[in-house]
């Protein structure tokens, strides 16, 4: 009897070590290669966690760091999640080659990747160039991923607006087709930028032949797997998708970010109907580096709650402000020859002269003026009956926001860059108030002849509804004087 209870406990022993093993083996981190179908070669590969678990896919941005930006943050995932990451195709230690990086190349690549982990839906995680691939599959594949976060996401506004990030890479703004080229760029840029509106179309297709054909991305990037996969992330077009897309989505955003700005953290949050942004007010751009504590936190959040309390987070953090009421404050308020002013809350009237640095934030408005001015709106609502905006000598900068009049907007000698906004009028929603002039000034381009007399307005993820277009918009359009949409 003794010799039978000292075996059984023996094998009980046994059955426990072995329990033990073969858990720790499941959750250890691993790295290996794999063949690549996508793009050919070789990709690095990382899984770590439990295989039985949820599972957790995280995306890096551009740069040979790659999955290694994941590195502190796997073990502590790993204890409860599976964990999965990469050297994304062209970066760290896959293989580089000519080769089109494409966002749907790279959501193919991933889509590929977790059908060998057996589950039907996960949590993606991306940061930079990371969180536009991870966007772009979250919109191609809305019912694999079951939440989204996105991290300084960078490519979602139109890429004339973003020379900061390809100047941060090294990277010329686009592909190099005469030696004077960046030259004439600064010596005439806002000339040369309504010649692109002009022929946009034709500019655009250029580009994408260039980016589809391996002897053009040779000859005019090098073959360059960063320079290819930030200029094709940077095509990407997320007009008809933004507005529409129901996953729930968790943004997080440096405050000193200079290479992708907290604009397009804005825009992504007053855009996407079921998100939440939050604000690190000490971080740049790389935030899992400059607050690896906070940013720990987040991501532990992001994963764990459940789905009630995960929804609760979202509504808690909602950025966007909503259409519902109308404005029927009485307040009027002006800002003259001064800088720094912000505006919030209901207002009856703005009227802005001879400041700088202004920012109105998260404001319903009935009539505003811009006068010799530096602008910036964000997530705010503007509805007149007549004229909403009036812009005049100004700079201005819109960002998810809704204007409403008869017209919209109305400009004259200014810049405008509007992103994320709604234009909506029963008339003309935008009109350039600039007299057509007595002889019409061109100079010479290199592109031609280039009309100076013209407006360019820079678009992105925009909507414009009047009584002559219903049309996204995205990209710079010329505005000749007088001339009204």
């Amino acid at each position: 009897m003794f010799l039978r209870k000292q075996w059984l406990l023996q094998l009980l022993l046994a059955v426990v070590l072995l329990g033990q093993l073969l858990n720790a083996s499941a959750s250890d981190t691993k790295s290996y290669y794999i063949d690549d179908p996508i793009f050919g070669g070789q990709a690095y590969i990382v899984e770590a966690g439990h295989r039985n678990k949820e599972l957790v896919v995280l995306v890096h941005g551009l740069g040979d760091v790659a999955a290694d930006t994941w590195t502190r943050f796997i073990p502590k995932l790993a204890k409860h999640y599976r964990v999965l990451t990469f050297d994304l195709p062209g970066f760290g230690r896959s293989s580089k080659s000519n080769q089109l990086y494409s966002p749907d190349n790279y959501v193919a690549f991933i889509n590929y990747l977790v059908k060998q982990t057996g589950h039907e839906q996960f949590m993606l995680v991306g940061h930079s160039m990371g969180g536009n691939i991870a966007l772009r599959f979250a919109a191609t594949y809305p019912y694999k991923v079951k939440r989204l976060m996105l991290v300084d996401a960078a490519g979602v506004l139109h890429r004339t607006t973003y020379t900061s990030y390809f100047t941060h890479y090294g990277i010329n703004m686009a592909p190099q087709f005469y030696p004077e080229q960046g030259q004439d760029i600064r010596s005439i840029a806002g000339a040369i930028l309504g010649e692109l509106a002009r022929r946009n179309n034709v500019v655009q297709a250029g580009e994408e032949m260039v980016l589809s054909d391996p002897m053009m991305r040779e000859r005019l990037m090098g073959g360059n797997p960063t320079t290819i996969a930030a200029y094709a992330m940077m095509m990407t077009d997320y007009s008809e998708t933004l507005s529409s897309m129901k996953v729930p989505t968790l943004i997080l955003w440096g405050a000193k970010d200079n290479v992708i700005p907290l604009r397009t953290g804005k825009v992504l949050a007053t855009n996407l109907p079921n998100s939440g942004l939050i604000v690190l007010s000490n971080a740049g751009h790389v935030l899992m580096e400059d607050e690896p504590l906070i940013f720990s936190n987040w991501l532990r959040r992001f994963v764990s709650e459940s789905e009630d309390g995960f929804q609760s987070l979202l509504n808690d953090k909602k950025y966007r402000l909503e259409k519902g009421s109308d404005n029927n404050s009485k307040r009027i308020a002006s800002c003259k020859n001064s800088s720094g002013k912000v505006f919030k809350g209901n207002y009856r009237l703005i009227t802005i002269e001879n400041c700088h640095n202004v920012e109105i934030e998260s404001a319903r408005i009935g009539s505003l003026t811009i006068r010799n001015s530096q602008v910036v709106i964000n997530n705010s609502h503007i509805k007149s009956p007549g004229k909403a905006v009036l812009v005049e000598n100004s700079d201005l900068q819109v960002n998810g926001s809704t204007i409403s009049g008869l017209p919209a907007i109305e400009f004259n000698k200014s810049q405008l860059d509007i992103a994320g906004t709604t234009l909506q009028s029963s008339g003309a929603a935008l009109k350039n108030a600039d007299e057509a002039p007595a002889v019409q000034q061109r100079r010479p381009g290199p592109l031609g002849m280039l009309d100076t007399n013209e407006t360019t307005i820079i678009f992105s993820v925009s909507f414009l509804n009047s009584k002559y277009y219903d049309r996204l918009l995205h990209g710079p359009i010329n505005f000749k004087p007088e001339q009204a949409w």
